[in-house]
């Protein structure tokens, strides 16, 4: 049995998408590095940011 969904509700879920993925960068996005930080530190907020990128890639994908 196949559930039919109507456009407006690909579109307000579309948009919700798109606006956790702008929450995320805002947030967890890629930062310049400082040359103080410890190697964890920075090891940590790029993979924060390896995430926000394949999350990126799988939407892409979708379309």
């Amino acid at each position: 049995m196949t559930t039919e969904i109507s456009l407006a509700t690909l579109k307000l879920h579309n948009e919700r998408l798109d606006k956790l993925l702008t929450r995320l960068e805002e947030n967890f996005g890629w930062k310049p590095i400082h040359p103080k930080e410890d190697v964890q530190t920075i090891m940590y907020r790029a993979g924060q940011a390896s995430v926000i990128d394949y999350i990126k890639s799988i939407m892409e994908e979708e379309i």
